[in-house]
């Protein structure tokens, strides 16, 4: 494997063991050569796993990742150009890979369409680190505090003094993410909502109420059992939710307007970050 970079020898090696135990498809090799947990991404979103949830993947996805070339970008940051192949095909794609190096073992490996793309997105990653190392005013907000007023904004802006029909459609929109949320899982019931949304019964029977009112929700008997009740999005449902997520898109644009690419997929994939760890935890999802 080519390098452009001499000068992170560790990080070089650390990275080369890693493609040696992911080609060989050994789930002992792979648990050996990451971090618990390590951060993983690819065509299919982000994710948080420990090193067994490392090697299940490696096993289950048969994946073969050939270096070409490394570009070391930061203490403990490269970007490695690769040709990929699965089972069952002679053909190979290419891809690149940003890793991450905690000590001896691969703490992140977040996949790419192209060598720029990961390049990037590295570069950022090293630029902003670089920033945070500088320093924080200890009398500034420290990312906690921040994380929850951010919260708090937005929460008052469904419910706060935006006018009745606003906080009215933003409780619709509330339920009917939840709902659409948890029917990979059907029947939803009204205790699977409440549980959803941290609310209690018969604050979700209300909501629910409201939604069906409007023609967002169905709610019909359980099949297994009639004295239960089924909650299920109606088409005009499913066209409300559509609606919302295209304005949720619009926010964010605005939001990070002037932001690059890279920028907004790392803070995209920080907030991936934050829900999981967050559903891990036991403090919602």
């Amino acid at each position: 494997m080519g390098t452009d970079c001499g000068n992170d020898e560790h990080t070089h090696s650390v990275v080369e063991r890693w493609h040696v135990a992911v080609n060989a498809g050994e789930p002992a090799g792979a648990r050996r050569v990451v971090a618990d947990p390590v951060v993983v991404s690819g065509p299919r979103g982000a994710a948080t796993v420990d090193p067994d949830g490392f090697a299940e993947w490696v096993t289950r996805s048969g994946i073969t990742l050939r270096p070409l070339a490394h570009h070391a970008v930061a203490d403990g940051l490269a970007v490695v150009e690769q040709d990929a192949s699965w089972p069952g095909s002679e053909e190979r794609t290419r891809v690149a890979t940003v890793f991450r190096v905690t000590g001896d073992l691969v703490s992140a490996a977040l996949r790419f369409d192209s060598v720029d793309a990961a390049l990037e997105f590295a570069r950022t990653h090293a630029a902003l680190a670089t920033t945070e190392a500088g320093g924080r005013d200890s009398a500034a907000p420290g990312p906690g505090q921040t994380l929850f007023a951010f919260v708090r904004h937005w929460s008052r802006r469904w419910h706060g003094p935006a006018g009745a029909e606003l906080a009215e459609r933003g409780r619709e929109v509330l339920v009917v993410e939840a709902v659409h949320a948890l029917s990979g899982r059907p029947p939803v019931t009204v205790n699977d909502v409440a549980a959803e949304l941290a609310v209690d019964q018969s604050g979700a029977s209300r909501l629910i109420a409201h939604a069906a009112e409007r023609g967002s929700l169905a709610v019909t008997p359980a099949p297994a059992d009639g004295r239960r009740r089924s909650v299920a999005l109606t088409p005009d449902g499913e066209e409300l939710l559509r609606a919302a997520h295209v304005w949720q898109e619009e926010v964010f644009a605005a939001l990070t307007e002037g932001w690059t690419r890279a920028e907004r997929t790392a803070f995209h994939r920080g907030m991936t970050r934050l829900l999981a760890g967050s559903a891990r935890r036991g403090h919602g999802d």
